[in-house]
């Protein structure tokens, strides 16, 4: 009941992040290239996993109940979106903060509050504390990964189209991505690292949940 509650809460939350986020409500549309970045597509797939999941519950011994609360899919969907608020905070916003960059608008500051801070604290907190965890494992570490490695071909091949996506000047979705202004050697350095910081944050996740089984 606690996991069906919270998953309905998040679905609400989720979605008015979303819509705020995407200026949809102050100005009737979706922002243009607004599911080209990994925030956003990121905290979609939170929105739907949980609406999905506070219906499956209602069949808690169903099949497609069995797939969503497995500790593989759960643990993805915490990880997935918990590197959205640590990338955001840790990389993107000192990047920003540096180049000027202000968010002043209503929807820049309440839905990057939502987008990457809110939603994705929430989602961490309800797999430390309501998600079943007796299957999990170190390779939940490795598996999570499927999500930023299907991202990652997804912005690169958009790239390759070369228009600017929506209306910025941003052929690539961020800095780190962007491989004609670092070269491949230094772009695969990078990707390198970041999936290695990938792997031991899931571990360091995977550490918290065995102690709250």
């Amino acid at each position: 009941m606690a996991l069906q509650l919270s998953a309905l809460i998040l679905f609400l939350a989720g979605t008015a992040g979303l819509l705020i986020h995407s200026t949809l409500l102050t100005t009737g549309r979706i922002r243009a290239g607004f599911f080209c970045f990994y925030t956003n597509l990121s905290n979609l797939v939170v929105v739907l996993y949980e609406l999905a999941l506070a219906l499956a519950l209602f069949w808690p011994e169903s099949t497609f109940c069995r797939f969503l609360t497995d500790v593989r899919v759960s643990f993805s969907m915490a990880m997935g979106i918990w590197v959205t608020h640590l990338i955001y905070h840790f990389m993107l916003l000192p990047d920003a903060r540096r180049k000027g960059k202000k968010f002043d608008d209503f929807s820049s500051r309440v839905g990057n509050l939502f987008a990457h801070y809110i939603i994705p604290l929430l989602v961490v907190g309800q797999w430390l504390l309501l998600a079943d965890k007796t299957q999990l494992h170190w390779t939940c570490a490795l598996w999570w990964q499927i999500l930023p490695a299907l991202y990652a071909v997804f912005a690169l091949l958009r790239a390759q189209t070369g228009r600017p996506i929506g209306h910025t000047k941003l052929i690539y979705p961020y800095f780190f991505m962007d491989i004609d202004r670092l070269g491949i050697p230094r772009f695969l350095l990078i990707l390198l690292a970041l999936l290695a910081v990938f792997f031991l944050l899931g571990l360091l996740l995977v550490g918290a949940g065995t102690l709250l089984q």
